[in-house]
């Protein structure tokens, strides 16, 4: 069995900071890369507390629903996890982690009570592991909400946000830059709902114009927002605002107007999607709409507590709201009269 010590070999740290950082001493002032670290450690080495008020050794498996390397370029479902694993941790509760290429090991752990499963899960999934678990969490997507508990986001009134901000700077005409995923056992294609919500807004508002073709998809990536702002800015007549479905979009798209001297100029606005760290330090800050993936996090481990201590009851779904948040990468239309 993993011991302090074993941790302290890894990450460096002395034992008394590993010991008080898994304790949750409130007292111990460490960054916070220094947490995520210790309690990554400890997660690898399957480190079990010798105190604890887990008396049942309660363990929950963390299911991430994409492989361990692409959570590496994903900074969503990585800060989502973590969340998750922290309060996971805080409520001394075992973890196992489990990703793309290991996922079938699920099914062949005894220990595991339950599941807080993150990301894009198809039905096909859901109903996979409803076979061996009767507690089960998904977070970030719902695969069927009648059948399923899950944690989401307001992504319909997330785009709406957006949408009505860049309209409010004057802008009647806005492009959209997003992702698709697949997912289950026939890889089915994930219309994303912000893709969807945006269409059907802007197409029934008759201030605004949609033109089909600067409605862009292909991944949930930077090199995505990149190619796809560079392949619009040479089409005529091209929108000067764009919603990216994802922040990580975004940062593609700025990087494609900073090689053309559009970056600062109130040319072409930008909003990003879910407010990653990195999002307040682009150049410029990028206005987004914030998911508060810290809060979802915390409810899913709630709702697993929850079902933990009580009998099977019927699917529990809660949405979480979305926030505006403004920054410098969205400009008055130069057209408008804002």
């Amino acid at each position: 069995m993993a011991t302090i010590r074993d941790i302290a070999k890894i990450t460096g740290f002395s034992p008394a900071t590993i010991s008080r950082v898994l304790n949750e001493d409130k007292s111990i002032s460490v960054k916070e890369e220094t947490r995520n670290r210790i309690r990554n450690v400890a997660i690898e080495l399957g480190y079990k507390p010798k105190h604890t008020s887990n008396p049942d050794n309660k363990v929950i498996g963390i299911v991430q629903w994409i492989s361990s390397d692409a959570e590496l370029e994903d900074p969503y479902y990585y800060t989502l996890r973590l969340s998750v694993e922290s309060s996971l941790m805080k409520n001394k509760i075992n973890i196992k982690r489990y990703y793309k290429e290991n996922m079938k090991d699920v099914f062949n752990d005894p220990d595991l009570s339950g599941l807080i499963c993150l990301g894009k899960f198809s039905e096909d999934h859901g109903e996979e592991f409803s076979k061996d678990f009767s507690r089960i969490v998904f977070v970030d997507y719902n695969p069927n909400k009648k059948k399923f508990h899950s944690i989401t986001s307001d992504l319909v009134d997330g785009t709406k946000q957006a949408i009505n901000h860049l309209k409010s700077l004057g802008h009647t005409k806005i492009g959209f830059i997003g992702g698709r995923e697949r997912s289950g056992k026939n890889n089915a294609l994930f219309l994303d709902v912000r893709e969807k919500t945006f269409i059907e807004e802007v197409e029934k508002d008759k201030e605004l114009v949609y033109d089909p073709t600067f409605k862009k998809v292909r991944n949930f990536d930077a090199i995505t927002g990149y190619d796809l702002m560079n392949s619009i800015l040479k089409e005529e007549d091209h929108p000067k605002a764009y919603i990216c479905a994802s922040d990580s979009i975004a940062i593609g798209a700025l990087r494609s107007l900073g090689e053309k001297d559009l970056l600062n100029s109130g040319q072409i606005s930008i909003v990003g999607f879910n407010d990653i760290a990195m999002a307040k330090f682009t150049n410029p800050p990028l206005t987004t709409i914030r998911i508060n993936t810290k809060v979802m996090g915390e409810m899913a481990v709630q709702l697993m507590l929850y079902l933990l201590n009580n009998e099977q009851v019927l699917p529990i779904n809660i949405e979480c709201n979305t926030e505006l948040v403004v920054r410098n990468s969205t400009f008055p239309s130069l057209f408008s009269k804002v």
